[in-house]
């Protein structure tokens, strides 16, 4: 394959799936990791595609949500050291709250070893996984997306009111100075009442997600701890001023 007909290739796919892995472009291609990478950074260059680490995004339609499958394989190694960390926070007998996202489906492999608590999440992903771990488990009731399966809805917020818990785990496709966003207004409305109904609240994010803005905002930072890998000082001065940060090494 020629190299410019492989650079046509890559962004077409790219741009179809939103974002996707260094892997699935080895494959598409049958290349190289090292060739993949010198035609990810030729195109980013070119203003044709985004590199994050471990693969790369469109620049055309990223504030739209990627499908699970996608988001569960990029950058893996860096959200289970996040998830381990936050779930060092996590108590004997704590009523926690886990978000739909990623990172904080990592979580549940470390908290099977935490007596008595009990997890609420609206992860469909997630919840399955918990009841692996033989962990108690509340999933809440409402419309399940198909691409995050999350459930969101107005039965899903009106049961989440009625709760409250100790530690809530959050995930967010944007940070920056603006706030903490995420693609949906109907997710939206489900992260800022898992903030408002718990004592402490934790954001599950990797560098990747710093400086991006997408459509929904649901916080300013405020009260918030973000668990992140070690970012730059550019990285740093991109944060919400009032939000919390927790660098972890990797």
């Amino acid at each position: 394959m020629l190299t410019e007909e492989r650079k046509n290739l890559i962004e077409a796919y790219v741009n179809e799936h939103k974002i996707c892995s260094v892997t699935e472009l080895c494959e598409l291609t049958a290349s190289s990791e090292s060739t993949i990478r010198r035609d990810l950074i030729s195109l980013e260059k070119a203003g044709r595609i985004e590199r994050v680490h471990g693969g790369a995004r469109s620049v055309k339609a990223f504030s739209r949500d990627i499908a699970q499958k996608v988001r569960f394989n990029l950058n893996r190694d860096t959200k289970i050291a996040i998830a381990k960390h936050a779930a060092s926070y996590v108590k004997a007998g704590d009523f926690i709250f886990l978000d739909a996202g990623t990172s904080i489906y990592e979580m549940v492999q470390f908290l099977r070893e935490i007596p008595d608590i009990t997890v609420v999440t609206n992860g469909v992903d997630t919840a399955i996984a918990c009841l692996d771990q033989q962990i108690q488990t509340i999933l809440l009731g409402g419309y399940i997306k198909a691409d995050t399966h999350a459930v969101i809805g107005e039965a899903a917020v009106s049961q989440l009111g009625q709760l409250s818990f100790d530690l809530s785990f959050i995930g967010a496709n944007g940070i920056d100075s603006y706030g903490l966003t995420t693609p949906d207004t109907r997710e939206a409305a489900i992260k800022q009442l898992e903030i408002a109904q718990a004592q402490q609240v934790f954001v599950l994010a990797d560098s990747s997600k710093i400086g991006q803005r997408t459509f929904a905002k649901f916080s300013d930072g405020h009260n918030l701890a973000l668990i992140c890998n070690k970012l730059t000082e550019q990285e740093k001065a991109m944060l919400p001023a009032d939000l919390q940060l927790v660098e972890i090494a990797e």
